[in-house]
């Protein structure tokens, strides 16, 4: 069977190809002699279309497989030769479809005429009709269009008008159409095709599928669909659209399919995405979209119009709504009805000025601006807007503040309503209302659930809500509502009453205050009134007229009340914050008050309290009342905390206590800074301590009312105990400071007790005192204690000039500045003899430095840690004041650091020094000062450690030896290997008023003691040098000295310091080596040991008096050469001259022994031998006297004749050679008294005494 198929089918195609080619070959021979058609067929198209055709030139060809003719040159003649013909074109273009010719053997139908070039204009009348103007040269319209099979109209310029519209024309440059006649159903199929202008857009296509005449109104029906991308309504859109709609600007895309009949549209269904948008209606102002995307369908049947959209989304106004869906119907009478799937409100409400009419009183409500989403909503609305009813779900509506109605945000629920009646049941969550006219801030509610239901009279809108559950984000409510809102001017009238509670954080309260209608004042305090803490329970009631809220002449009632637990509130924000409150409050009217009670603030407990601020808009005050109760110290901390801190800092500053206080407050706050603070704050004290830290004062048992004011701190009369005993004191104060005076008794030993460094052995006894406590308000300066008695009752033992009876008043007064640094100053003053400046340390407890003036002068401020002593005494005991100074008394005092001492008479272990004047600083680990007295003048540096190789260096002025004399320096022997070395350069030495010359010590130590390593004294043609040591050995401390004296003016020194002033002219070498057991301090004949060795030259003995003897003294020829003068007076009756006196001296232990003392006078010899015991002052000696020549002899004689009664004896018993001239005499007893006898021999023993006198052989067995 299918190869039977297969073989007629290729039958089929063989044969009709064969057939195809016959007719093409013929239809070739035929198109080849077309030329000769060309006038026969300019007269068939002017009997056919009626159109003055002229051709220029045919052309003849195949399209496809059909014939097609090409006529060029075309011209169309004008009827008025002076203007363009109407028909413009380049070329036409006829063919014939033999396909089609085959199936409809119509040769019409079959028929293909394509225009090219063509500029038509196609008008669209007032009647809906459509007139086609180019393709006939009248106003006929060219039904042949109508007639033919296919008409192409191809690379044309079009141009369009709506005259129905009022619109402009619009023109497009290229365009391609095609117009198809079926003769069958005697419709016609138009397709246009158009790339746009760039002003007009991109492209458009539009298909059409009528029937009936076009040209002819209200005859035509059909289908017609438009497409265009990128379209631009300005240039497009210049004619009047439907419903009154102004298209201004906008571009998009748009598909739309529309059924027709009697030319006009009844249903349209499309797609339209545009941007940028402009549309207003009947010249309001315009509406912008910036994009619109949307399906929708619209009908009209017999007056009923509906309009349905679906997957709207509308960004506009910098929104988004998506996702809209609804439908609209109108019927006959223009009442609309509409259900709504989903609508996004904003949306409507900006496109609501397109649907509904400006002019409509309801208009006016547009100004709600609706927010939110609408969910299966259905809505009736009659024609005139009077009668409506509606039936839906919303979710997240709003609307925006409209004179009564505040602004809502985010509400849902479900709504009911006719224009009579309805109700609203709300279930919303985080929904938020703002009455800007009473709050300052939107109200959050956080859960919204119950029933509103509402109704209209002729005079006003009734609004009802019982058990409306209102949860805020910070409280759980239920309300009861009854809102009348008339529709006359005047006010709504609200009853209102919310029962709340579950408000966990009161700070939040400000938010629900309606601070527009309260003062700023007062709304600033609410504002951080409320800190922290819970309301467990608490109800508003709002009734009355609003606007006369808060109703404060009796026309409503306006109250709140909650109970405040746990709370924390600050009534004044430079007062501390009130904490763990229970408290009630409580708002009525325009008033405030909390009744507090229970609370604390700062450590202290509120017994009770009220705050209230009456007349809430008009005050300026917050008044607060109460009774506190706390630790003495803690109700000050409270205070310290306010607006009284500056005249409590100085108080806590300094004192510390412990004990209760009741306090009672009264204030007046301001709202404002820049008033004062009215404050009256009584602390009630009952047995409180308190310590004045600085001093570690105590005083208990304090008992009295202290009275604090914004300006004043005062008490009355204050009973304590301090010091041991009884007190009375009163505070006061003025603007710089408060005071504390204070009145009391108390004893030395408490006393010194309370501060260490006053104790002492000197003062017994009791006394009053009275004393100010000074606390500056100056930060800069610093608090003080006065504390002043005449001490009468008090016995003190001590100088003179400070010592005082029991009876004797004499005034102390101690004077603390409590400054912030480490240190305490302390001002001390008693009478006018002693004065102190003292600095204690804070945290040791003890003195620091001190500055002690003894005498007149005032002490001040010795910054350097130590003690500076100041005694300025007409006569001191400096060893009674050092004996006082005991190892007790130095362990209170801080190190001497410095000192000066101006007396006109030191003693000393009750000697008088005379005038003392001496000024030293210890610094850099040594004493440096200046002394000037009678004993030394000059400048001194002592080593802080006397040890070792350390020295004390004197640079003098002078030293005087004399004015020494009357120290006592016993026990230095037993240190002296601990002593101190000491180099001396002075300038002068004097001794008995006498300059000895410049002096120049140098010490240094050994193993046992010390050495003077150097001791020179030189003063004009005198030198002494001298080397010692001062040595301890087993048995005791030694001074061994060794040393000489040359002076040229022997006699004059001598003469000088008061020795004698007999020796004239005489020069001296004396050496001397010895020493003594003991230190140098302790020198005495008895000890004194060595070897002293004269030599006196070219001098004279005035006269032989008994300065002789103070000259040598240590042999005591003082009386003995005196009682030599009586028997030879002849011979030194003016003097005795001498060339040299020389001799060696031996002394032990106080004994001098000599033998070979001689001085060789002018006119003889003296020779002495013997001892003198220097300690006891006696001796027991003989002299030989030997005249040199016998010139002398007759006056011998005479001597010797003179006194032959009293020389009795030779001078020895055993004469060497003998000696006639020759005396000896025994030298013996006191020195103030010597007994001198003479001794001589019998007669004619002449030689044997001389030998005896010459040899001093005698002398031998007084040495042994």
């Amino acid at each position: 069977m299918i190869v039977h198929i297969t073989r007629a089918t290729r039958h089929l195609l063989f044969w009709s190809l064969i057939a195809v080619a016959v007719s093409i070959s013929f239809a070739r021979i035929f198109l080849a002699d077309i030329d000769d058609y060309q006038t026969e067929l300019e007269q068939t198209i002017r009997r056919i279309s009626g159109i003055p055709l002229h051709i220029g030139s045919m052309e003849a060809g195949m399209r496809g497989f059909n014939p097609e003719v090409i006529l060029k040159g075309i011209s169309v003649e004008a009827e008025d030769p002076s203007r363009q013909p109407d028909i413009q074109l380049r070329e036409i273009r006829l063919g014939l479809d033999f396909l089609d010719l085959l199936l409809s053997r119509d040769w019409l139908s079959a028929s293909r005429v394509t225009l090219v070039g063509a500029n038509i204009s196609i008008i669209r009348k007032e009647d809906g009709s459509f007139i086609l103007k180019g393709l006939q040269t009248s106003d006929e319209p060219p039904l042949w269009l109508l007639q033919g099979g296919k008409y192409e109209i191809l690379d044309s310029q079009i141009t369009w008008q709506d005259l129905k519209r009022h619109g402009k024309p619009v023109h497009f440059d290229r365009f391609d159409l095609v117009l198809k006649n079926h003769y069958s159903d005697q419709s016609h199929e138009v397709h246009l095709l158009s790339l746009l202008p760039e002003q007009y857009g991109d492209s458009l296509r539009i298909s059409a599928d009528i029937t009936g005449n076009i040209f002819e109104p209200d005859n035509f029906a059909g289908q017609i669909y438009l497409e265009g991308t990128d379209l631009q309504a300005s240039a497009l859109i210049t004619g009047d659209l439907p419903l009154g709609f102004n298209l201004q600007s906008g571009a998009g895309d748009i598909r739309v399919w529309s059924l027709w009949r009697n030319a006009s549209p009844y249903q349209i269904d499309g797609y339209i995405q545009a941007q940028q948008i402009k549309i207003s209606k009947n010249r309001a102002k315009p509406l912008s979209m910036d994009t619109f995307e949307g399906s929708f369908g619209w009908s009209d049947n017999d007056g009923r119009w509906r309009l349905a959209g679906y997957d709207v989304n509308v960004f506009a106004n910098q929104q988004r709504w998506p996702d809209g869906a609804f439908y609209l119907q109108q019927d006959p009478q223009g009442n609309l009805a509409a259900v709504i799937k989903q609508l996004d409100l904003p949306a409507a409400m900006y496109l609501a000025p397109l649907l509904m009419p400006t002019d409509h009183d309801y208009a006016d409500y547009l100004t709600l601006n609706p927010k939110g989403r609408l969910q299966d909503v259905s809505l009736f609305v009659s024609s005139d807007f009077l009668h409506y009813a509606a039936r839906g779900r919303f979710s997240e509506l709003g609307v925006e503040h409209f004179g009564a109605i505040p602004q809502i945000k985010h509400v849902s629920g479900e709504i009911s309503l006719t224009d009579r009646y309805g109700q609203v049941m709300l279930d919303t969550r985080n929904a938020q209302f703002d009455a800007s006219d009473w709050f300052r801030n939107a109200l959050d509610v956080k859960r919204l659930h119950g029933t509103l239901y509402w109704w209209q009279t002729a005079q006003a809108w009734q609004f009802r809500a019982r058990d409306l559950e209102v949860d805020s984000a910070d409280f759980a409510g239920v309300a009861q509502l009854d809102l009348w809102l008339p529709k006359s001017e005047t006010s709504p009238i609200l009853d209102l009453t919310l029962a709340f509670g579950q408000f966990n954080d009161i700070s939040q309260v400000p938010k629900y205050l309606p601070a527009k209608i309260m003062g700023e004042g007062a709304v600033e305090w609410l504002d951080d009134a409320f800190v922290g803490g819970q309301i467990k329970r608490g109800e508003l009631v709002v009734k009355g007229v609003l606007d006369q809220f808060p109703f404060l002449n009796g026309q409503g009632l306006f109250e709140t009340v909650f109970a405040i637990e746990n709370g924390e509130i600050q009534f004044n924000e430079d007062w501390p914050h009130l904490q763990n409150v229970y408290a009630d409050v409580q708002f009525l009217g325009e008033d405030l008050q909390v009744a507090i009670l229970e609370g604390r603030s700062e450590k202290v407990d509120i017994d009770q309290a009220v705050v209230t601020i009456p007349a809430l808009a008009d005050s300026e005050h917050v008044y607060v009342w109460g009774q506190v109760e706390s630790k003495v110290m803690d109700s000050l901390a409270f205070l310290q905390k306010s607006p009284l801190k500056p005249k409590i800092d100085p108080v806590v500053a300094l004192i510390s206590g412990s004990g209760k206080a009741k306090v009672d407050l009264d204030l007046k706050i301001p709202y404002y800074e820049t008033d004062p603070v009215k404050v009256q704050v009584d602390a009630h004290l009952e047995g409180a301590q308190l310590t004045v830290k600085p001093i570690a004062l105590n005083v208990d048992a304090i008992k009295g009312v202290l009275t604090f004011t914004e300006d004043r701190i005062s008490s009355s009369r204050l009973d304590a105990r301090s010091l041991g005993y009884p007190l009375q004191g009163r505070l006061s104060s003025d603007a710089q400071a408060t005071y504390l005076d204070i009145d009391g008794v108390s004893s030395i030993d408490k006393l010194q007790k309370q501060f260490s460094f006053l104790q002492n052995d000197i003062a017994k006894g009791k006394f009053a005192y009275t004393g100010k406590l000074t606390l500056p308000y100056q930060q800069s300066l610093p608090g003080s204690l006065y504390i002043g008695s005449n001490l009468k009752g008090v016995v003190i033992d001590s100088q003179p000039q400070l010592s005082k009876s029991t009876e004797e008043e004499r005034h102390l007064s101690l004077n603390f500045q409590f400054e912030d640094g480490p240190s305490l100053p302390l001002e001390l003053r008693y009478g006018d003899q002693l004065s102190g400046y003292f600095l204690i340390d804070k945290t040791q407890e003890k003195l620091r430095s001190a500055h002690i003036v003894f005498g007149q002068g005032q002490a001040t401020r010795f910054a350097s840690a130590g003690l500076k002593l100041d005694i300025r005494q007409p006569s001191f005991n400096l060893s009674q004041a050092v004996g006082a100074y005991s190892e007790s008394a130095a362990s209170r005092f801080p190190a001497l650091k410095e000192l000066a001492i101006d007396t006109g008479q030191l003693v000393w272990q009750g000697q008088t020094l005379g005038p003392f004047q001496c000024q030293m600083r210890f610094a850099d680990k040594q004493w440096q000062g200046s002394i000037d007295s009678t004993m030394a003048k000059g400048r001194f540096s002592v080593p802080e450690q006397l040890g070792g190789n350390n020295h004390i260096k004197l640079n003098m002025d002078f030293l005087n030896l004399s004015a020494m004399d009357k120290f006592n320096l016993q026990g230095a022997d037993d240190a002296v290997t601990e002593l101190p070395l000491i180099d001396i350069d002075s300038v002068q030495l004097l001794w008995r008023e006498v300059n000895l010359g410049a002096l120049m010590l140098q010490t240094e130590r050994v193993s046992n003691g010390i050495h003077f390593k150097t001791i020179q004294l030189q003063g004009g043609k005198r030198k002494i040098n001298l080397t010692a040591d001062w040595l301890k050995q087993p048995t005791g401390t030694v001074t061994q000295i060794k040393g000489s004296l040359q002076a040229d003016k022997f006699g004059e020194l001598l003469s000088r310091l008061d020795f004698s002033d007999d020796f004239k002219e005489t020069s001296a070498d004396i050496r001397f080596k010895g020493g003594w057991r003991g230190g140098p301090h302790q020198f005495s004949l008895s000890r004194l040991n060595g070897l002293l060795q004269l030599d006196l030259k070219g001098g004279r003995i005035s006269s032989i008096e008994p300065g002789f003897g103070r000259l040598l003294g240590l042999i005591a020829m003082e009386q003995w050469v005196k009682r030599l003068s009586l028997d030879f007076s002849d011979v030194y009756r003016q003097g005795l001259a001498f060339d040299e006196i020389k001799g060696r001296i031996k002394i032990k232990d106080g004994l001098a022994f000599t033998d070979d003392l001689t001085v060789d006078a002018v006119a003889a010899n003296f020779y002495l031998a013997g001892y003198a015991n220097l300690a006891d002052k006696t001796l027991d000696q003989r002299v030989a006297v030997v005249p040199k020549s016998s010139d002398a002899v007759p006056i011998a004689g005479t001597i010797l004749g003179g006194i032959a009664s009293i020389i009795t004896q030779v001078v020895t018993d055993d004469y060497k050679e003998g000696y006639f001239f020759g005396s000896q005499y025994q030298l013996s007893g006191n020195w103030g008294d010597i007994n001198v006898t003479p001794l001589h021999d019998q007669d004619g023993l002449v030689n044997k005494t001389w030998r005896g006198l010459t040899d001093f052989g005698w002398l031998n067995s007084i040495t042994e």
